[in-house]
């Protein structure tokens, strides 16, 4: 057999092969589009079951679980597929954490359900999702949610400037793609997060600067002109920041303590609220509460590379013989 006869004859082998190897893709590929297709009915239909308003707890949670169990056949089916991981993360989200206003609240809002595991899944499975379908306008719609569950998961635990990083991300994005009608309040808000972040993340310089276009965009709430007092304190400006905090006066410490209150902000990890407290105690005179709470973020071990500045506060307080009081006792909403 000649050269040219076998390559012929290879060549004709070889398309006899693309020829059944197409037919045998085709068909499993038929197969695992049924299979897809019958999965994400079954979880749609789950997830519509599980918003019924007479539902029972119970029922409510095990159709979550069947839904998010038939999306992840779906993504198993179909791997490059990024429909499933944004209706899986759409799904624990709704379910467990948009919990606002309260008077659409669904019984699974709550601490029991809504655990540390159901947030690192809705923010892993949304992290899917944008992997394989960055250019979807959705993920617009996930940024800012994202970026509050990333913060929320931060336990002082060597994972958390994973955490910090992602939510920088997420709020830097979400600013980027602002242009929603609301821009000016949306854009406060979201510097105001991004400042704090960066703060958590000890990058303090970014911190401040951060804050500063927060309150230049106007209409700065209380709970960020406080943020950025607290900023410039831990970065040695402590006149500067006793001044920000007067300058809200009474009614607006009053209006941040009942924000800690109601949940309109949160501290994490636990225990960083006893900066807040003890650094506006103390610029309104209250010597003997701002003590008391500068002790208790030393007791909580939260953020150690802030701590130092912590204690040259508890020295100064008691140079002048201070002693510590019990405060009035905040409802914690964290």
């Amino acid at each position: 057999m000649t050269k040219h006869v076998l390559l012929i004859t290879l060549l004709c082998a070889s398309a006899h092969a693309s020829v059944w190897d197409r037919a045998l893709n085709n068909s499993a590929d038929d197969a695992t589009r049924d299979l897809y297709d019958a999965k994400m009915t079954e979880g749609d239909g789950a997830t519509l079951l599980a918003t019924v308003e007479s539902a029972s707890i119970k029922s409510r949670v095990d159709q979550i679980k069947r839904a998010e169990a038939a999306y992840r056949a779906a993504a198993a089916a179909r791997p490059s597929e990024a429909e499933p991981y944004f209706r899986i993360g759409n799904l624990l989200y709704q379910m467990y954490f948009a919990c606002d206003p309260p008077s659409m609240r669904l019984s699974t809002c709550d601490p029991a359900w809504a655990t540390a595991d159901q947030q690192a899944n809705t923010v892993e499975a949304w992290d899917e999702f944008e992997n394989r379908a960055p250019l979807d306008p959705r993920v617009n719609e996930i940024l800012l949610p994202r970026a509050i569950l990333n913060t929320k998961l931060i336990d002082g635990s060597a994972g958390d400037r994973r955490h910090l990083e992602a939510s920088a991300r997420d709020y830097q994005a979400a600013l980027d793609r602002n242009d929603g009608l609301s821009k000016i309040r949306d854009d406060e808000q979201l510097l105001g997060n991004l400042a704090e972040t960066y703060m958590m993340l000890d990058r303090l310089d970014e911190s401040i600067a951060t804050y500063l276009q927060a309150v230049a965009v106007g209409a700065a709430r209380v709970s960020t002109m406080y943020g950025l007092a607290v900023a410039l304190d831990r970065d040695g400006s402590g006149d500067q920041a006793i001044q920000r905090i007067l300058a809200q006066g009474t009614t607006g410490f009053e209006a941040f303590q009942k924000e800690f209150m109601q949940g309109s902000v949160f501290f994490v990890p636990r225990g960083e609220e006893n900066y807040y407290f003890a650094l506006s105690n103390e610029a309104f005179g209250n010597y003997g509460t701002a003590l008391e709470f500068w002790n208790r973020f030393i007791a909580s071990g939260v953020h150690r590379e802030f701590q130092p500045r912590a204690r040259e506060h508890i020295e100064q307080l008691r140079k002048k013989h201070v002693r510590a009081e019990p405060p009035p006792e905040l409802e914690d909403r964290n």
